[in-house]
């Protein structure tokens, strides 16, 4: 056995390194003084052993007494905190109170997976958050399993409150869900360049959501509240808590029925005439109450981030455009109150050229020598070019200026634009003649919409707006558009010019004029077409814009209405393109008007004008045959599963059959996609435009050659025939 402190032994090897050098023993007995050395070491070490409690507790009294206070302090800052009580944005509702924006209730869902006891529960709490939420338990365990923070992970932006009930009811330690409120569009697409819409916090983001957003978002409450170890939250007793306000509702100018009759027949005329975009807007002539407002494209407000900026942009306030001949409106109130001619005097026209300062200017037609109501009624550019040579330049611009042109309407939307009208130190030799015809001077849809309710309203300028009432949470008005006691923004011209003028405004629509297909039986219809020239790169093209603007009834009007399509295809005039679409809506809305419907034919006369035919669309593909039942009004909902080019083998309600506005035609397909069999027949492609048929055609492997534009009015080989490799259409 070998005892320390003699030659060659060492101190074992487990002793720290301190110590082991202590202990190192000489190689050869030591002298007593030496050990007594090794004594006193000993001693020192295990002194301060016995004195490091000692210290460590003396550091924690130290610490409780000079830094205590305010690590207590620190720690109630953690614990004790304020939260905040999100407040409820106010709905919206059209003029007969229908909700057509609305809250509802979501939460935010979280969990501390740290937190004592949830480890035993966690297969019970995955298997419910699978369940409420359709998304498998491992894809959960995943997400908690590769958190970035140690002692949170979010699980859920939006939770229903049904599905956080539930999780709830399990009492399992760690959850955390916070509630808010989400925000939803009840009817879909319907206005919703008007609604516009709201980001993730409910913030406005377009339309009235934008406009009005600080009295639709209401005022947040908040609460003081204490966090447990747990994760658990309780509310501090006699704690500061504030209730939040609730943000107010709004009531719009805008019904429904009609809203959705105007969505409706502008789709089917911007598919008819084949046009890039589409804009209606309708007013009450004596207010400015917008009673409808439509774009196609369009979009879902409820999810706003599937489309592009283009379906979102409201055209009839956000674009400034050359206006064409429904500007003539403007000429001719000008030339009557500057005593340049009389509605009775003769304009000689000629051949329909005439050239102006150093400008070339055209009728479609020669009329030789016509009034000034004929040349207003056949919008003859020649005559209104020869009667703006008479007129004062400070005359044009002032009635243009008087009627709102070149400034805002200030209607209670975000987006619009001035329009540019030039000052007439500003005009060249020959501004005041294409001014004169709709040229040099760039308008909004709804500035010519405002010009014409003047003319029906006997010259006043109205300022539109679209919220008739504010409303607190209880149903109580706050605000109303009446009561505010609302006037016109000026006299723009005299009433006797407004009186003279609608008589040569309502030849239009006559037999000899541009609109003839803008006319209802029965309703006395006032209005004006426009065909403008639309610039490319800075230069006109040959691409138009297509306008009808007018007012009924013409003897007592009530309405005005304005249908504008942008580059249509099939047939570019005002008359051809817009007026069918005016006309469609005009009668469709007379019985939404009792005034007006009494005014028209007696009561009980009038036509079923909710219903609408339901066209055969079976065998074509479903984007066809979707874009078939849009041009007639009609809503579509495809099967599950339903491609573009898919044929069509079933739908709800039946051909002929008949479908009340806004109910969808339910299109379903049990076949695969369209192809190319020896079966295979060819389709009846009349009625519909070229580049329909082409499409269609093309799904098949048919090569096809186009004789003429516009819609197919013939076809080679026939319907029913062999499906060939190549086909004629000959379109007009």
């Amino acid at each position: 056995m070998r005892v320390w402190g003699y030659e060659g032994v060492n101190p074992p090897p487990s002793l720290s390194p301190g110590l082991h050098a202590l202990f190192r023993l000489p190689k050869r007995p030591a002298p007593i003084s030496a050990r007594a050395s090794i004594v006193t070491r000993l001693h020192v070490v295990f002194v301060l052993l016995a004195l490091l409690p000692v210290a460590v507790l003396g550091k924690m009294v130290h610490i409780h007494l000079t830094d205590g206070p305010e690590l207590r302090k620190v720690f109630a800052a953690q614990a004790n905190t304020v939260e905040v009580l999100p407040a409820t944005r106010g709905s919206i509702y059209d003029a007969g109170g229908r909700a057509l924006a609305v809250n509802t209730a979501r939460y935010e869902v979280a969990l501390d997976p740290t937190v004592a006891g949830f480890s035993e529960r966690a297969d019970e709490f995955f298997a419910t958050l699978a369940e409420v939420t359709g998304r498998g338990e491992q894809a959960w365990r995943q997400r908690v399993n590769g958190r970035s923070s140690p002692q949170y992970v979010l699980l859920a932006r939006s939770m229903s409150q049904g599905a956080v009930e539930q999780l709830r009811a399990l009492g399992v330690p760690g959850l955390i869900a916070k509630g808010d409120y989400g925000r939803r569009y009840t009817y879909g697409s319907l206005a919703a360049h008007l609604l516009g819409h709201v980001d993730p916090d409910l913030h406005g983001k377009a339309g009235l959501e934008l406009q009005y957003n600080e009295l639709l978002k209401g005022t947040p409450g908040h609460r003081s509240i204490q966090r447990d170890r747990r994760g658990g939250v309780h509310t501090v007793v006699g704690g500061r808590a504030t209730e939040p306000e609730a943000g107010q509702d709004l009531v719009l100018t805008i019904d429904l029925v009609r809203q959705s009759i105007l969505e409706a027949e502008l789709a089917r005329g911007v598919q008819e005439a084949g046009a890039a975009w589409g804009t209606a807007i309708a007013m009450d002539v004596h207010t400015g109450a917008i009673l409808g407002m439509a774009n196609v494209p369009t979009y879902d407000p409820n999810r706003p981030g599937g489309v592009t900026e283009a379906s979102r942009r409201n055209h009839a306030i956000a674009d400034q455009i050359e206006p064409g001949s429904t500007f003539k409106l403007v000429s001719a109130i000008a030339a009557i109150e500057d005593q340049a001619i009389a509605l009775a005097d003769t304009v000689e026209t000629g051949q329909g050229y005439v050239r102006l300062a150093g400008h070339d200017f055209n009728d479609s037609h020669g009329y030789g020598t016509i009034t000034f109501a004929e040349a207003i009624a056949k919008s003859s550019n020649v005559a209104f070019v020869r009667v703006a040579e008479a007129m004062d330049d400070g005359a044009l611009y002032q009635v243009a200026r008087n009627l709102g042109f070149g400034q805002r309407t200030w209607i209670d939307l975000p987006g619009e634009t001035a329009g540019v009208l030039r000052r007439p130190e500003d005009w060249s030799r020959s501004t005041k003649h294409s001014m004169s015809i709709g040229y040099s001077v760039a308008v909004t849809p709804l500035q010519m919409l405002t010009a014409y309710a003047a003319l029906a309203n006997g010259g006043l300028l109205v300022s539109p707006y679209l919220v008739q009432q504010r409303l607190d949470l209880r149903g109580r008005v706050l605000w109303d558009a009446d009561e505010m006691g609302r006037d016109s923004v000026r006299r723009a011209f005299d009433a006797e010019t407004a009186a003279a003028l609608m008589p040569a405004f309502e030849q239009v629509v006559a037999e000899d004029g541009t609109a003839q297909r803008a006319a209802v039986d029965g309703l006395r219809i006032a209005g004006k077409t426009g065909t403008a020239r639309t610039v490319v790169d800075g230069r006109y093209a040959r691409a138009y814009r297509a306008t009808f603007v007018g007012v009924f009834p013409a003897d007592q009007p009530e309405v005005a209405l304005l249908v504008l399509m942008d580059r249509p295809e099939n047939g570019y005039y005002g008359g051809a393109a817009a007026a069918p679409v005016f006309a469609r809506v005009a009668e469709r809305w007379i019985g939404t008007f009792p005034s007006i419907a009494a005014h028209v034919a007696p009561p009980g006369t009038l036509p079923d004008r909710d219903t609408t035919i339901v066209p055969p669309v079976e065998a074509m593909p479903a984007r066809l045959a979707e874009r078939r039942l849009l041009a007639d009004g009609l809503w579509v909902r495809r099967g599950r599963g339903l491609d573009d080019w898919q044929p069509v083998t079933e739908q709800t309600p039946t051909a002929d059959a008949r479908q009340r506005a806004g109910r969808p035609v339910r299109l379903a397909s049990t076949v695969g996609p369209v192809a190319r069999t020896e079966e295979a027949t060819m389709p009846d492609l009349t009625g519909l435009s070229a580049r329909q048929a082409t499409s269609w055609l093309a799904a098949l492997g048919v090569a096809v050659r186009l004789d003429g534009s516009g819609a197919v009015r013939r076809q080679d080989p026939e319907p029913g025939a062999a499906l060939p490799r190549a086909a004629l259409l000959t379109c007009r």
